[in-house]
């Protein structure tokens, strides 16, 4: 079995949006966090990029790679004109600094971003796929899904991260809360399941497996949706300071 580390759950996880080494300047893992090994932006988890080496056209990249329902949640740093930090603001980034901030700033700017991560929405829809949190239940086209809790606990973890792929070590941690991957096919078993289901409502083919074994939750064609996701601004109200609005808390409703 392969080992994962510490589940940390008590501690806040950001991810580091960049191929390059993260500096130790930004090295938040400085400041007790856990370096998210998912290097894709989500709704759940904290993201921090450097933008003090970007030119026009790598941002131009960034914005086409970050959804904007993923931004708000991303802290760039490195941005040294107030104007440009007021444009990126502007177009949803959750906050915005200078190449000089001290670590124990942006440890206090990125906990504060990550409380806005703890208000779950009471729905999410992708395409003809809607999810209903207090329900624990998803719709086809408005027809119900009749989802177990470890299944609606995987398709709402897809939909932080839609049409990127979560490996299957991201999915044991976040929904089976365990901290090595066992010598067992129960992710396998669970999404096949899944799959069914979501062909039952005509939703064949909206979760796609990668070469290396992860998942992902693509986004139809046709009909679109607009935007890449579109998520209700009705919330359940907020998490607890020491957890994390993810699937991880719903996989404790499967015991």
């Amino acid at each position: 079995m392969t080992y994962l580390g510490k589940s940390g759950s008590h501690m806040p996880r950001f991810r580091w949006l960049a191929p390059e080494k993260i500096s130790e300047r930004l090295d938040l893992q400085r400041c007790g966090w856990i370096l998210d090994p998912e290097g894709v932006p989500a709704t759940n988890c904290v993201g921090l990029i450097d933008a003090a080496d970007l030119d026009s056209t790598a941002w131009t990249q960034v914005l086409s790679w970050l959804p904007s329902e993923a931004r708000r949640c991303v802290l760039v740093a490195g941005v040294g004109a107030a104007h440009d930090r007021t444009s990126l603001l502007q177009i949803g980034f959750g906050d915005v600094v200078t190449e000089r901030i001290e670590i124990e700033e942006l440890d206090a700017r990125a906990n504060r971003l990550a409380q806005f991560t703890e208000w779950l929405p009471r729905t999410r829809r992708v395409g003809q796929l809607t999810l209903d949190l207090l329900a624990r239940e998803a719709f086809g086209d408005g027809k119900p899904l009749n989802l177990n809790p470890r299944e609606f606990a995987l398709i709402w973890r897809l939909t932080d991260s839609v049409d990127q792929f979560v490996s299957k070590q991201a999915l044991i941690y976040d929904v089976w809360r365990m901290g090595f991957v066992p010598e067992t096919n129960s992710v396998a078993v669970h999404m096949s399941r899944l799959r069914r289901k979501l062909a039952f409502v005509g939703l064949a083919g909206i979760i796609e497996t990668s070469p290396n074994g992860g998942y992902r939750l693509r986004v139809p064609e046709e009909p679109r949706a607009v935007g890449r996701v579109a998520v209700s601004l009705e919330a359940t109200g907020p998490e607890t300071a020491n957890s994390r609005p993810n699937a991880a808390q719903l996989a404790l409703l499967t015991h």
